[in-house]
């Protein structure tokens, strides 16, 4: 299949970029689970603006709701409302409704938490799971983005990108990548992609939940163009007991074909 070359849409042209409106999106993604309170200091060191430039961006969104501030300890938090933006989003992807009733019966078979996850960027998203009735299995929430390459999900899906996408998207793990994730090198990213597209699914011991392991096929849809995963994730030794990566790997692929006949698939 041909490398496909970037559009002139794809360009970003900066005399139509809104930088007020730029800096408010940037000013909501700092405020993370670790430290979801934040002083206005602490949000104009985020930002790198003036106390007073980043106080009318906080009284903007304030103002619209999307941020409060507690009046005892000054700090500001995101209200509810900046979940309506990220649930309007999910419920938009049709696979999500179309994925649950099969993630139900996958989490039921396997007692593992059962996801489905898109490809955005560099980040695979999880857009719907099914968590088994045993208990909490992994913290790993809906919505949840984490980097491509450090999940089985990710990376059954980058093994299925074209390697002109691959290229940029490295570059940009290389320039965007925090949070005390791993970069592989590239030659070690180019083999790791080259041998989940042999195997055609991956294995994973995660890195972010130590002790729990991943198992994940591609969901493919009419053209045959990978646009999902399944995953399933459960603690390494329930996996051992119950057979291990040899057990999860045709309960997870078929689970993955009936997603993908669903939204017409047809080998």
């Amino acid at each position: 299949m041909p490398s496909r070359k970037p559009a002139d849409d794809d360009r970003i042209d900066p005399r139509y970029i809104v930088p007020g409106l730029s800096r408010g999106l940037a000013l909501l993604q700092l405020f993370p689970r670790s430290k979801p309170a934040k002083t206005l200091a602490e949000l104009a060191a985020g930002l790198g603006l003036t106390r007073s430039a980043t106080y009318r961006l906080v009284y903007t969104l304030e103002a619209d709701g999307f941020i409060a501030r507690d009046s005892e300890t000054r700090r500001y938090r995101l209200t509810s409302k900046t979940l309506d933006l990220g649930f309007e989003y999910l419920h938009a992807q049709p696979i999500t409704e179309i994925a649950q009733p099969f993630l139900r019966a996958l989490s039921d078979r396997t007692n593992a938490a059962a996801h489905v996850a898109i490809l955005d960027g560099w980040h695979a998203v999880y857009l719907a799971r099914a968590l088994p009735n045993a208990g909490l299995v992994s913290n790993l929430q809906l919505g949840a983005r984490l980097p491509a390459h450090t999940t089985s999900s990710g990376r059954i899906m980058l093994a299925h990108q074209q390697e002109d996408d691959l290229r940029r998207l490295y570059d940009r793990l290389r320039k965007e990548l925090r949070g005390g994730f791993v970069l592989p090198s590239v030659q070690d990213f180019d083999a790791q992609i080259a041998a989940d597209r042999k195997r055609g699914y991956v294995f994973h011991r995660s890195t972010v939940d130590p002790g729990l392991v991943s198992l994940a096929y591609p969901i493919r849809d009419h053209d045959s163009r990978v646009v999902a995963a399944v995953t399933v994730i459960v603690p390494e030794k329930l996996s051992d007991a119950i057979g291990g990566e040899r057990a999860l790997r045709p309960m997870v692929y078929e689970t993955a074909d009936a997603i993908s006949r669903k939204i017409g698939y047809r080998g």
